[in-house]
């Protein structure tokens, strides 16, 4: 039986691909005024003899010739087809019958198509038709269907009445019991469950319905188990009753079940109903009812009547749980604003849970740990799911032997597996409709992890021919889209939003279901293992996922060619119907693929992405590919032109060029495509206005640039007449219509699929004439169901009246009006559903009519409008003049989430006094912008709600105010002007916020009631303000518990800072030192700073210094120590900061890791930063001519971590240092010490004592670590070469692979010997105009890089120009 269906359906498909072809043909002839695949000619019957007698004859001669060229010539014949197509309100594809729907997975006979011209790859192959063969194949087909439909009568004859399988007899009944004893990562959920349903927030409610949503083999029902049989939940619920739904929610099921459950009571009544006995039996009960595994709830009533009959019980605390693996049935059955969602376990949870199925307990003794590293392997593509744990676990614990468990990872032996998670999966699959089923499975042809665009899948749905409606007013989009989000609901696919953009992405575990299902016709591999691949004779859908083939010898290429070579022998690859490539497709896969595409003729999907190579070396058999539904290309090469022979793919519906970046060179006759649905192209205009006559594409859906008389002809207003299903479309250089009959000829109010429209005017035409425009864009009334119009740059006085008093447009959802000559803003009383508003650049606008229509309104932005002024308000609720507050209950944007206010000089302010988030004017609002409005009174704004985003930019009292909140926390940034004076008359600060960062720059100064608010606070930075003192900051910093950084910049009231102090509990001694301080200066770092303080920095406080009363601090570690978890410290241009150190101590704490002094004076050596073990980064600034690297050794070897230094403006910093010494060791111990100093960790240095540095020892010392050396201008010696010590010094840096030097400006010429440094891979000169020459004795032939950059020299720069070639990257700049 199965091979008759295979025959069933190869001769279904040869029929189709006949029919198909016949289809293509009679195009053909229509398009060149011929009649050779006609039923008759339109000239008369003689004309018909003439016709069939010319075909005939040729098809003789074909028979008896026997000449050499014309054998030759009947072999090259090239067979090509074409397949049907269905407009969306009619069937396109005339008489021809819809045989691969019934029989989906058919094959195809080769065509019948001779091509003569084997020519010019460029050029197209000229097809005819073969009217004869034709005939004869109909016939042939016909004869083999009729006789193959009497063997399917004498089979189904034969057979006795059977039913059709029910896919719930092959569902598990779950009960109460317990199956797995031990839940895994599951305590939290379970735990916070049985405490809201036996204590919590049910106890006191009536009947709650708590659903536990989430994909097959999540654990939905274990969980649900372990919760019905907690002893506590035992206790709390006197009635417990658990059901299996098992698919379809039955009510008359249920009910019987539920009253078989409960208990019975002494008044009840023989004749009573099952409602009656259930209401009786529940009447004082409090229970818990267990709803597992709902699938659909057919009549959405019956859910209704099971509440009202259980929620007749009088005790509260009620609780019904349901589990069900869709998202809608969750939102229909519950009662509560939240749902319980199971997603995969984390790792370490899962990782137990696998064990103790492998190994029978939670951990892998050491005699298996061989197979561990094999085991996570498997674990990764299990993705958390428990049932997937146990069905995978235990199939390797049959045998724990590495060959068992590679063998597994290999082959997913255990997606067969009768309890696995694979049946749980394809339970749900065989669920769907068919339709969906269909649209699932093919989605394998996509690659594993594939993040999908709507439009990519419903593309392949359309080339597949397998979106199908009975609604003839419904597009293919339309179609697909509910396709797509019933696929969602069902758990399919998840949506995931990238970059703004949803994407839909499949679970692995469910791509390989559908690769499963559809294993028989379609195959999904990886190259380069086209080795291993397992294709059927009946394969007809392929896709590739292609690997960087350049990588691989030419052996393997042999290999790989000799491979494709065999598996054509397996199935034939004439008959595939799909080729999808993943992957960049250059020369290497030309190479080897080539040859094995040359036999494609009746594909009907072609998706290439990213093609590196001339399509006519990829496919020579292209222009022959007339089947094509579904065409995608793309390069990023942009000298590849597109394939010409394009124009001739009559059934083509989609043309996807979203991806091409080659030449845009459209073939001429393209509008003879009139099957094409979708033509979708790069983001910037490109390709739609070339479309020459593209009226002829009826069937058209988005045209989005259509410029008016571009040419002479093919490219007028009417040309656009008969495109009626347009949905989205561009019309632009409006300003060369010249009469109101040619406005009139596009005809857009016919156009009742229209959903977006752009209409425009070129802002740089060289007049305007506002009467013409006016009339123009009036005869360019749209139909009422438009949802997006954009108009720029109309020269008339007003809008139209269908955008004004007779608003026509009642479906607008979005209106963007652009650089229009408009004194008054179109009337928007009527536009109930409009969501999005922007005016743009609109000079003469000076007032915005406030509309009660409104109510739907999410975003608003006005942007250039030089003369707004004022908000008009609706005549009935005018009153701003009078200085009164509109209603309370205005509810004017009650859904506004984006407001945007962009250079609007004479704007003044918001429409209403009170503060932005004012419940009945902006309560949801998310985003608001304000910038270059200088007379914009900022309003109080309140940082609780909705609001995630504020930009606040030159206005009044603002400079800058930028507030953000997201998952990661909230920041804010206010940088004041003068007229700021208070922080509440920019902020609201009513209720806490979770602000973590907050930067306050010429703001006043924080009070006590506002970091009462900010308990989230981790990063506090002050900048330049003047107000705040030291005894401010010091009442502040006790009230925010989580600081973990903080910054103080240019605050010069701030003269001392003392750290670790509570001030609470200083000591007498404290409080008499403290009390010796009368003015405001004194800094008090709170104790709790010690433990949460992770970074710090003082920038441009001049006068502040760092004091160390030891008595202040309890316990000793004076100074700076007192922090013990500061990572970060920044000290910049706060000179004094070390004036009263005693180099006695140790300044800052071990935890440091990175350290800035920048113009800090009184360090004279680095002794005191020599307990610094944890420090990576140090950088050294103008901290003094004195200061002398002593002690660096510390930081350097043994015990140090320092692998970063930079050092300027010390001069003499290396001078004389020996990190080395060499001494007289009178013990071994000494000895021992010494060689700790022998090795260094330091990888990138920067310096401008390039003398002190460049000595013999340091740079033996740096020789084995050093990697980056920059060297600078000494300062303030003038340096014009180089010693030969220095040089010799230099060479010792033997691992340094960039070296730098920059700012020399006496500097003759390079260190000779750079040739020796053979690690070095850079070599950057900049600003060092007197090196006229590299060195004599050349650069080193490790180098990739040489950078010269302001040096000014030309005789350097030649002289670089001439190692072109030998040294990989050469830049030169000025």
């Amino acid at each position: 039986m199965e091979m008759l269906l295979q025959r069933l359906r190869d001769s279904a498909s040869d029929a189709e691909d006949l029919l198909d072809e016949l289809d293509y043909f009679r195009i053909h002839d229509e398009l060149r005024g011929t009649y050779h695949a006609a039923d008759k000619h339109n000239k008369g019957y003689i004309r018909d003899l003439a016709l069939n007698a010319r075909h005939t004859a040729k098809a003789v001669g074909n028979l008896v010739s026997c000449c050499p060229w014309q054998c030759a010539k009947h072999r090259q014949r090239s067979h090509c087809g074409s397949s049907s197509a269905q407009d969306t309100n009619q069937d396109v594809n005339g008489c021809m019958p819809k045989l691969g729907k019934l029989l989906p997975f058919a094959s195809s006979s080769r065509p019948h198509v001779g091509d003569h011209d084997h020519g010019n790859a460029q050029e197209t192959p000229k097809l005819e038709f073969n009217r004869v063969e034709s005939s004869q194949k109909m016939k042939g087909i016909v004869e083999k269907l009729q006789r193959m439909r009497n063997e399917v009568n004498t089979i189904l004859h034969g057979c006795g009445p059977r039913n059709a399988p029910n896919i719930t007899q092959s569902h598990p009944i779950t009960t109460g019991r317990i199956d797995e004893p031990k839940l895994y990562g599951r305590d939290c959920v379970i735990n916070s469950i049985i405490h809201d349903i036996t204590k919590g927030q049910y106890c006191d409610k009536g009947l709650s319905v708590l659903p536990v949503i989430g994909p097959g083999g999540m654990g939905k029902t274990t969980l649900v188990q372990h919760i019905y049989r907690n002893q506590q939940v035992q206790n709390h619920f006197p009635v417990k009753i658990w059901i299996c739904v098992s698919l379809d929610f039955n009510l008359d099921k249920v009910l019987e079940q539920i009253k078989r459950s409960i208990p019975r009571v002494r008044s009840e009544k023989e004749c009573s109903t099952t409602e009656e006995l259930i209401e009786r039996r529940l009447k004082s009960k409090r229970f818990l009812l267990v709803l597992d595994d709902i699938w659909r709830i057919s009549n959405g009533d019956d859910w209704g009547k099971l509440l009202s009959i259980l929620k007749k019980s009088e005790e509260k605390g009620s609780m019904i749980l349901v589990t069900t693996r869709f998202q809608a049935i969750s939102e229909e059955v519950k009662t509560i604003d939240h749902s319980v969602e199971l997603n995969g376990l984390e790792c370490e949870d899962f990782r137990k849970l696998f064990f103790a199925f492998v190994f029978g307990n939670e951990q892998c003794g050491k005699d298996k740990q061989f197979l561990l590293e094999t085991g996570d392997k498997i674990m990764e593509k299990l993705k958390g799911s428990p049932l997937a744990a146990k069905t995978v676990g235990r199939l390797l614990s049959k045998h724990h032997t590495l060959g068992h468990w590679k063998r597994v990872l290999k082959s997913k032996e255990w997606e067969t597996s009768n309890n696995g998670i694979m049946p749980a999966l394809k339970l749900s699959y065989d669920f769907l409709p068919f339709h969906l089923q269909q649209c699932f499975s093919y989605s394998a042809l996509f690659p594993e992890d594939y993040h999908f665009t709507s439009h990519e899948l419903i593309n392949l749905w359309v080339g597949l021919d397998i979106l199908i409606s009975s609604d003839q007013n419904k597009t293919f989009e339309d179609i697909g889209l509910s396709n797509l989000n019933e696929l969602v609901i069902h758990g399919f696919f998840r949506e995931e939003k990238t970059y703004g953009d949803m994407r839909y992405v499949m679970h692995d575990l469910l791509h390989d279901l559908a690769l499963k299902v559809t294993s028989h016709d379609c195959l999904s591999s990886r190259l380069p293992d086209v080795g291993s691949m397992e294709i059927l004779p009946t394969t007809r859908h392929l896709s590739i996922t292609i690997d960087d083939l350049g990588k691989y010898d030419a052996a393997f290429a042999k290999k790989l060619k000799i491979q494709l070579e065999e598996i054509k022998t397996r199935f034939k690859v004439e008959h595939l119907q799909t080729l999808m490539l993943f992957g960049k497709m250059d020369e290497d896969f030309v190479k080897i693929f080539g040859e094995f595409w040359g036999e494609l003729i009746t594909l009907r999907i072609l998706h290439l992405p990213i093609m590196l190579c001339p399509m006519e070396s990829m496919l020579r058999n292209f222009s022959r590919l007339v089947h094509l539904r579904y065409l995608c290309l793309g390069t990023y090469e942009s000298q590849m032109h597109l394939p010409l022979g394009i124009s001739k793919f009559y059934h083509l519906r989609i043309l996807d060029l979203e991806l091409w970046g080659g030449g845009r060179d459209l073939p001429e006759d393209l509008s003879n495509l009139a099957k094409l649905c979708h033509f979708y192209v790069p983001s910037e205009p490109a390709f739609h206005p070339d479309i020459y006559n593209v009226g002829k594409l009826k069937l058209l859906e988005e045209l989005k640039v259509f410029q008016v008389n571009k040419k002479s002809e093919g490219f007028e207003p009417k040309e656009l007449e008969h495109l009626t299903k347009l949905r989205e479309l561009g019309i632009y250089n409006l300003e060369k219509i010249d009469t109101v009959e040619e406005a009139a000829q596009a005809k857009l109010m016919e156009k009742k699929y229209l959903r977006s429209l752009t209409l425009h005017w070129d802002s740089e035409r060289p007049s305007v004439e506002p009467s013409m425009e006016a009339v123009v864009l009036e005869s360019l009334q749209p139909h009422g169901d438009l949802q997006v119009l954009c108009i720029r740059g109309h020269g008339g006085q007003c809008c139209p009246t269908w955008l004004g008093d007779e608003f026509a447009v009642e479906a607008l959802q979005s209106l963007y009006i652009c650089g229009v000559s408009w004194e008054v803003s179109p009337s928007l009383g009527k536009a109930w559903d409009l969501r999005e508003l922007r005016f743009e650049d609109i000079a003469r606008l000076k007032e915005f009519m406030i509309e009660k229509s409104f109510c739907m309104l999410t975003k608003l932005e006005f942007i250039g409008l030089g003369s707004l002024e004022n908000w008009v308000y609706p005549a009935e609720q005018e009153s701003p003049s009078s200085g009164e507050l509109l209603p309370l209950d205005a509810h004017m944007f009650p859904l506004l989430q984006v407001l945007k206010i962009r250079n609007c000089p004479k704007v003044s302010g918001m429409p209403f006094s009170n503060h932005i988030v004012s419940p009945d004017w902006f309560p949801k609002l998310q985003e608001l912008e304000v910038h270059d409005c200088p007379e914009f009174l900022m309003i109080p704004i309140s940082l609780t709600g909705s609001l995630c985003s504020v930009m606040m930019q030159s206005v009044k009292m603002l400079n800058w105010f930028f507030y953000s909140k997201s998952s990661d926390g909230a920041q804010l940034h206010i940088i004041g002007e003068g007229d700021l004076h208070s922080i509440d008359q920019v902020l609201v600060f009513d209720k806490e916020t979770s602000v973590e960062k907050l930067t306050l720059k010429r703001c006043p100064p924080l009070e006590l009631k506002h970091i009462l608010m900010l308990t989230s606070l981790k990063t506090l930075i002050v900048d330049h303000s003047n107000c705040n003192s030291g005894k401010e900051l010091t009442d502040l910093l006790p009230h925010l518990p989580k600081l973990s950084k903080l910054e103080i910049c240019g605050c010069q009231n701030i003269k001392k800072l003392v750290v670790g102090v509570d001030v609470q509990q200083t000591t007498q001694e404290a409080a008499a030192a403290a009390a010796e301080e009368e003015d405001d200066g004194v800094l008090l770092f709170p104790p709790h700073l010690c433990d949460s303080l992770r970074e710090l920095e003082f920038s441009f406080c001049r006068e502040l210094v760092l004091v160390d009363p030891p008595t202040l601090v309890p316990g000793g570690g004076g100074w700076l120590q007192a922090l013990r978890s500061l990572q970060r410290l920044t000290i910049q241009n706060t000179p004094k900061f070390l004036s009263t150190f005693s180099f006695s101590y140790h300044i800052f704490p071990s935890s440091l890791q990175f350290l800035r002094l920048w113009d800090v004076k009184g360090l004279r050596t680095l002794e005191p930063l020599s307990n610094l073990s944890s420090l990576t980064i140090l950088e050294l600034y103008y901290c003094g001519e004195d200061l002398k690297c002593e002690g660096l050794q510390y930081l350097l070897t043994t015990g140090g971590q320092l692998s970063k230094l930079e050092v300027n403006g010390s001069p003499g910093f290396f001078a004389g240092w020996d990190p080395n010494p060499k001494q007289d060791l009178e013990d071994e111990e000494v000895e021992e010490q010494q060689t700790q100093f022998v090795s260094s960790t330091l990888q990138e240095l920067s310096t401008d004592d390039a003398a002190g540095l460049l000595s013999a020892p340091i740079c033996s010392f740096l020789s084995s670590s050093l990697t980056k050396l920059g060297l600078y201008g000494d300062w303030p010696s003038k340096m014009e070469r180089f010693s030969k010590e220095q040089e010799d010094a230099l060479q010792r840096l033997s691992s340094l692979q960039e070296l730098d030097f920059c700012r020399f400006d006496d500097l003759q010429q390079l260190p000779a010997g750079l040739h020796n440094l053979t690690s070095l891979r850079k070599l950057a000169i900049y600003y060092c105009p007197a090196i006229s020459s590299l060195p004599n004795d050349g650069l080193p032939d490790s180098l990739q890089e040489l950078s010269v950059e302001s040096c000014r020299n030309e005789e350097l720069k030649q002289q670089c120009r001439g190692l072109v070639g030998t040294i990989p990257k050469i830049k030169l700049n000025r």
